[in-house]
């Protein structure tokens, strides 16, 4: 089950970016180390080796001037001051005489320290035994002193060296620091790679869970979201948007195929009433049963023509280049060619433009989209009555108004007509297939604009924001 639950986690992405990034702190934190480390100790050295110089120079400067006997007493009284520097006077055979002789640990030699000195510019480097009482004092020294030889004279050179104890004690304080610090960065990244992908897994898993859900049919289910409003809030809100325009879009084909079983079920039955009397029927009346069979079969086809243009219109399929379109030319012509039919119902169709508005869009789907408006006004509104049609400037451009003095539509009705086959009840007995506002809607979402119905007392004012 352990290695079930590691292998789990070695899967997750999120924690193999977190094991990713541990390696590059890692190596970013070696090398910072590594300079750090390498420029703190040559500093402490240089420094070091700055003190031991400047000590020479006074030494010279006080064996010149006091002699050689006081230069012994001067060795012998700063040895007993401070144990942490090495003094030792040599004569032109590099043999001793005055100074840290006993201290010097018996694997080195001076003749070995003087040859040492001779190759390497006068610095040296060995060890010294450190009395105990000192060690005890000062427990992090170390044994090892850094040292130089210098001539102080034809007959006299000298070694003085100071102990490096700051220097190991800062190289120990640093590779400590080094361990335990790349140690607990890993630790801490490890740690950290576990909970983001604990947390990013817990996340992923409830979206999961739901996708299975909605994929075996429970379309209200829905992405969870937190208060962050992080990447994964955004996704959530993005998927229920998505599942909402889905849903919406099966309810309304779930909607139009029962519109189409009701409203082409009459059209059918009357089609194979008019067949089956045609089989009994005179050949005199065969011409006019004929005709009537051939409309109704016109209609149906108009009604499927209809769906299928919306359809096209509404997932975009139409890849016609938006251009730019004279309205008071559009309205004009739909204007002439209505004129006669409203004309025969005894109805005033009149157009007023105020705008000579250019807009960016479909010609074809505009001109077809205010041809239903003006062809649904002529339908319903009764004989003496009067249709305008209105380009003016609107608040956020060019507004078209189609106004009838009609019997308008009921104000609980005006969001349900722009569904498709959706007909108020005192009107499906009128030719049609309510399916005249559901395309203007359509055209109007095409051009990312809304169309929006009101009273125009009485009858009703059709308005619509026309696209710049």
């Amino acid at each position: 089950m352990f290695l079930g639950f590691l292998n789990n986690f070695w899967r997750s992405t999120i924690f193999r970016l977190g094991l990713l990034f541990m390696a590059l702190f890692s190596v970013s934190f070696l090398l910072l180390g590594w300079f750090v480390y390498w420029h703190t100790l040559s500093f402490m050295e240089q420094e070091l080796r700055s003190a031991i110089d400047q000590e020479l120079v006074r030494a010279e400067e006080f064996y010149s001037t006091n002699g050689v006997d006081a230069f012994t007493a001067e060795i012998a009284e700063e040895l007993a001051k401070d144990p942490t520097n090495f003094y030792m006077l040599l004569d032109e055979q590099c043999e001793p005489v005055a100074g840290d002789l006993d201290r010097l640990e018996p694997r080195w030699s001076l003749k070995e320290l003087c040859q040492q000195a001779m190759e390497n510019d006068g610095w040296l480097l060995f060890e010294l035994n450190i009395p105990r009482g000192f060690r005890a004092e000062i427990p992090e020294w170390d044994d090892d002193v850094y040292a130089r030889w210098s001539v102080l004279s034809n007959s006299h050179s000298l070694i003085f060296g100071r102990m490096g104890g700051n220097i190991d004690s800062a190289r120990q304080v640093m590779n400590s620091a080094l361990n335990w610090g790349l140690a607990g960065m890993i630790t801490l990244a490890l740690i950290g790679s576990f909970l983001m992908a604990g947390s990013v897994a817990s996340r992923l898993e409830q979206i999961n869970r739901i996708s299975q859900d909605i994929r075996h049919g429970d379309f209200s289910r829905r992405m969870p979201k937190s208060r962050g409003n992080d990447e994964f809030d955004r996704l959530a809100s993005n998927l229920n948007e998505m599942l909402d325009q889905i849903q919406s879009l099966m309810d309304g084909v779930r909607s139009v195929s029962d519109a189409i079983a009701h409203d082409l079920r009459t059209p059918l039955t009357r089609l194979r009433g008019r067949l089956e009397r045609l089989q009994d029927a005179s050949q005199d009346d065969w011409s006019s049963m004929i005709h009537g069979s051939i409309e109704e079969a016109d209609r149906m086809i108009a009604t499927f023509n209809a769906l299928l243009r919306i359809a096209e219109i509404e997932t975009g399929n139409r890849r016609v280049g938006r251009q730019a379109v004279d309205m008071k030319t559009i309205l004009q012509d739909i204007t002439d060619l209505y004129e006669p039919l409203a004309a025969e119902k005894n109805l005033t169709l009149e157009f007023q433009s105020i705008s000579h508005a250019s807009v960016l869009g479909d010609r074809d789907l505009l001109f077809q989209a205010i041809s239903n408006l003006v062809d649904n006004a002529i339908k319903y509104v009764p004989g003496g009555g009067s249709i305008k049609l209105d380009l003016e400037d609107g608040p956020e451009g060019p507004r078209l108004s189609v106004s009838d003095s009609g019997p308008g539509i009921p104000q609980e009705e005006k969001e349900r007509v722009f569904e498709r086959f959706y007909r108020l009840s005192e009107h499906r007995d009128l030719i049609g297939n309510g399916l005249g506002l559901s395309l203007v809607s359509a055209v109007a979402k095409f051009h990312q604009t809304k169309v929006f119905l009101e009273d125009n007392h009485p009858g009703l004012r059709v308005v619509w924001d026309l696209p710049q």
